[in-house]
C-alpha cells in the first residue's frame, strides 16, 4: 500500500482533474439552469474529447496544440451532425476519418471520436449547433489549461531541467555503489550492470524531454537568453560523458583487485558528495529558485599512490572534471533562468505532394502505421455495420471500445482489451446503481463531475482506473436530456465486450505479422550508425577534432532505438519470434556498451592527441568491420574478427583507454556476431516463406 501510494502522488494530476472537471461542469451546470440539457451536454462533450487528447509540454506549444485539437474537434462535430440519423452512411465516411487521424498527425484521433460520438447522439444535433457548442465547451477548457501561463509559464522549461539533472544524479549513485559494493573477486556483477544500464537509459531519455523542451522556448533571434536551457543541459551531457568515463576506469580497478582503504572510502564519499550536488541542482531548477551554494571539492590525490597509482590518478582527474562541470551549471543556472519565451504560431505544416509521397512509400512498404491506420478503418467499420445491420441501441460503444483499445500490435492490444473490459465493467456496473439511485439530473451531473475529477487525476497513473470513471461519465454524458435507465449500464458491459472481442481478433487475424520485414533495414540502420561514431572517435583520437558532436550521437542513440523496437514488436506478435527478438535486444545492448566505450576512450585518451594514435587506428579498422557487415548482402557466418591487435606492442596509452579499448573490440565483435546470425535467419525465414 505504500508502495501505490508513492505512486500516486508521483503520477497523479490533480490540477489537471480538477481543471478538466471545471471545464465539464459549466456547460452541464448552464444546462441544467437553461432546461437545455441536450446543449448543454454538446458543450461538456467539447470539452471532454479535448481533455482526452490535451497534450503537454510548454505553454506555448500546448496553445498551438490546443488550438489544432479544436478546430478537429469542431470539424468533426459537424461532420457527425450532418451523419446523425444515417447509420450506413456513418459506416463509409468514418474509416475514412480513421485513416486520415493515423496518416496525418496534426488532424488528431480526436477527430474520429468527434464524429463517432456525434453522429449517434440522441437526438440528431444539427452541424452548426454542434460546431458552436462543442467549440465554446472546448474553448472554455483550454482557456482553464492554459490560465498559468502568464505566472507559470517556465514550469514546464523548469521542471524537464530538474528531471534532467536528478537523472544524472542517479547516475553518479549507481557508479558510488559499483565502487562501494563491489567483492573486489574479478569485477562488477552483472546485476551492477543492469543498474547502470537502467539508470544510463534513464538519463538519455530525460536529457532528450529537455532539450525537445527547450527548443520549444527558443526565440527566433537565437538571443544569449534563450540559449541558457540549452547550455545547462550540455553541461549535464558533459557530466554524464565525464561519469562514462569513471564508470570505465571504476571497473579495470575493480578487474585488477583491491584498492587502498583509505582510498575506496574516500572516492565513494566523493563521488556520492557530487550526486548530492547534482540533485541539490535540480531541486532549484525544479523550484525556480538561485543556484544552490557549491559545497567543498573532492580531494582524492593524497591516496592515489602505489601499484596502481596510474588508475587511481585517472580516477582522481575525472571526479575533478564532474566536479567543475557542476559548478559550470551553478554558474550558468545564476539566478534562475533568464528567459522571456514568446510564441510563435506555427501554421500546420501540409504539403499535399509531400504527403502523397510519403502515404505512397507507406503503402509500398506496408509500414507499420500503415497496416495499423488500416486495421482500425476495418474494424470499426466492421463495429459499425453490424450496429446499422442489427439496429443495436447503444451499438456505438463497440466502435469506441474498437477505437480506443485497438494497438499497432497484437501484443499491445490484447493488454488494453482487458483493461477496458474490466474497468468498463466495474464502471458500468457503479453506473448502474448510481442511475438507479438518482432522483433528478442535479444529482447525476454532480455525480458525472465527481467521475471526471477521479478519472481524469489518476488517468496517467491507471488506465484501468481511467476506465472505471470514464465509463459512467461518458455514458451519462451522451444523454442527459432524459435520466437514463440503469439497464442501459448493463447494455453497456455486452457491447464493450463485444468490442473488445473484434479488436482482439481482428489484431490477430489482420495482417499481425510484419515486424520481421523491418529488421533487416534496422540492423544496417544500427551499424551504419555505430560505424559513423566510431570513426567519429577516431577523428578525436588522431586530432582532426575536438571531441565527438551531439548530432552523431543523436543519430547513433535513433538507431539503438529503432533496433530495439524491431525487437519489441517481434515479441508482441501472435506467435512470436523469441530467438530474433532476443538477438536484436542483445544487438542493442552491445550498441549501448559501444557508444558508452567510444564516450569513455575519446575522453580518457583525447588529451594525448596523435595523427600516428595506434588507438585512432583501431578505432578505424573497428569502423570498416562494421561498415563491412552493414553492406554485406550475405552475411558471413559468425566469428572473431581479424582485426590486428593494437595491445600486442607497448605504449604509452593510459591503462583505462587499454583497457576500454580490448572491452570495445569485444564488445564490436559481438555486434557483429549477433547480427550476422540474425540477418542469416531472416534470410532463411525469408526463404521458407
Amino acid at each position: 500500500m505504500r508502495e501505490w501510494l508513492v505512486r500516486v502522488k508521483a503520477e497523479a494530476t490533480p490540477v489537471y482533474g480538477l481543471a478538466v472537471t471545471l471545464g465539464l461542469g459549466l456547460p452541464l451546470l448552464l444546462g441544467l439552469l437553461t432546461d437545455r440539457m441536450g446543449q448543454g451536454t454538446l458543450g461538456a462533450l467539447g470539452a471532454f474529447l479535448l481533455a482526452f487528447g490535451a497534450p503537454g509540454g510548454p505553454y506555448g506549444n500546448r496553445a498551438r496544440s490546443l488550438a489544432v485539437s479544436l478546430a478537429a474537434i469542431v470539424a468533426g462535430g459537424a461532420l457527425g451532425g450532418l451523419l446523425a440519423g444515417h447509420p450506413w452512411a456513418t459506416v463509409a465516411v468514418l474509416p475514412v476519418v480513421v485513416v486520415l487521424a493515423a496518416s496525418v498527425p496534426w488532424i488528431r484521433p480526436t477527430a474520429a471520436m468527434a464524429v463517432l460520438l456525434t453522429s449517434v447522439r440522441p437526438p440528431p444535433g444539427d452541424p452548426l449547433e454542434n460546431m458552436l457548442l462543442m467549440g465554446l465547451g472546448g474553448l472554455w477548457l483550454a482557456l482553464l489549461l492554459l490560465s498559468p501561463w502568464p505566472a507559470r509559464r517556465l514550469r514546464p522549461l523548469d521542471d524537464a531541467l530538474g528531471r534532467a539533472a536528478g537523472s544524472v544524479a542517479a547516475l553518479l549513485d549507481t557508479v558510488a555503489g559499483d565502487l562501494e559494493t563491489s567483492t573486489w573477486t574479478g569485477g562488477i556483477h552483472s546485476s551492477d550492470n543492469c543498474g547502470w544500464e537502467r539508470s544510463r537509459r534513464h538519463v538519455e531519455t530525460a536529457l532528450r524531454d529537455a532539450t525537445a523542451t527547450s527548443r520549444y522556448y527558443r526565440g527566433e533571434d537565437e538571443a544569449q537568453e534563450n540559449l541558457q536551457p540549452q547550455q545547462i543541459i550540455d553541461t549535464l551531457r558533459r557530466i554524464v560523458w565525464e561519469t562514462v568515463g569513471l564508470h570505465t576506469q571504476i571497473h579495470v580497478l575493480v578487474d585488477r583487485g583491491p584498492a587502498p582503504d583509505p582510498w575506496r572510502s574516500d572516492a565513494t564519499e566523493a563521488i556520492r558528495g557530487l550526486a548530492q550536488g547534482v540533485r541539490t541542482l535540480s531541486t532549484a531548477l525544479a523550484r525556480e529558485t538561485a543556484a544552490p551554494a557549491a559545497g567543498p571539492s573532492p580531494d582524492l590525490a593524497r591516496h592515489a599512490r602505489g601499484g596502481d597509482g596510474a588508475v587511481l590518478r585517472q580516477i582522481t582527474h575525472s571526479v575533478d572534471r564532474i566536479d567543475s562541470a557542476l559548478e559550470s551549471a551553478r554558474d550558468e543556472l545564476g539566478d534562475g533562468l533568464r528567459l522571456a519565451p514568446s510564441v510563435h504560431w506555427k501554421r500546420p505544416r501540409f504539403e499535399p505532394g509531400e504527403a502523397a509521397a510519403a502515404l505512397a512509400r507507406e503503402v509500398r512498404e506496408r509500414s507499420p502505421r500503415f497496416r495499423h491506420a488500416t486495421r482500425v478503418a476495418v474494424l470499426v467499420t466492421v463495429a459499425m455495420a453490424i450496429t446499422a445491420a442489427f439496429r443495436l441501441q447503444h451499438g456505438q460503444w463497440m466502435a469506441v471500445t474498437v477505437l480506443v483499445s485497438l494497438r499497432d500490435t497484437y501484443g499491445r492490444t490484447v493488454p488494453r482489451v482487458v483493461q477496458r473490459i474490466t474497468g468498463n465493467a466495474a464502471g458500468s456496473m457503479i453506473a448502474a446503481v448510481v442511475l438507479a439511485a438518482a432522483p433528478a439530473r442535479p444529482h447525476v451531473v454532480a455525480l458525472m463531475l465527481v467521475f471526471a475529477l477521479a478519472g481524469f487525476t489518476l488517468r496517467s497513473f491507471s488506465y484501468t482506473a481511467w476506465t472505471v470513471c470514464s465509463a459512467p461519465l461518458l455514458m451519462m454524458l451522451m444523454d442527459l436530456t432524459k435520466v437514463s435507465r440503469w439497464s442501459v449500464a448493463l447494455d453497456r458491459v455486452e457491447l464493450v465486450a463485444a468490442g473488445g472481442v473484434i479488436a482482439a481478433l481482428g489484431a490477430r487475424v489482420l495482417w499481425p505479422r510484419g515486424a520481421a520485414r523491418q529488421v533487416p533495414a534496422r540492423t544496417t540502420e544500427l551499424l551504419t550508425a555505430m560505424a559513423a561514431l566510431t570513426r567519429a572517435a577516431a577523428s578525436v583520437l588522431d586530432g582532426r577534432r575536438p571531441g565527438l558532436e551531439g548530432d552523431e550521437m543523436a543519430a547513433a542513440g535513433k538507431a539503438i532505438d529503432g533496433a530495439a523496437d524491431a525487437g519489441t514488436r517481434l515479441k508482441d506478435e501472435p506467435a512470436p519470434d523469441t530467438v530474433q527478438a532476443g538477438q536484436l535486444h542483445a544487438a542493442v545492448r552491445a550498441a549501448l556498451r559501444i557508444r558508452d566505450r567510444l564516450i569513455a576512450v575519446t575522453d580518457l585518451a583525447s588529451e594525448n592527441a596523435d595523427e600516428n594514435s595506434p588507438s585512432a587506428r583501431t578505432l578505424d579498422r573497428l569502423a570498416d568491420a562494421l561498415e563491412r557487415t552493414a553492406t554485406q548482402t550475405e552475411p558471413d557466418p559468425p566469428g572473431r574478427n581479424d582485426l590486428d591487435d593494437p595491445l600486442a606492442a607497448p605504449d604509452d596509452r593510459p591503462e583505462p583507454a587499454r583497457y576500454t579499448l580490448t572491452a570495445l573490440t569485444d564488445d564490436v565483435d559481438d555486434l557483429i556476431n549477433t547480427l550476422a546470425k540474425l540477418n542469416r535467419q531472416s534470410a532463411l525465414s525469408a526463404t521458407t516463406r
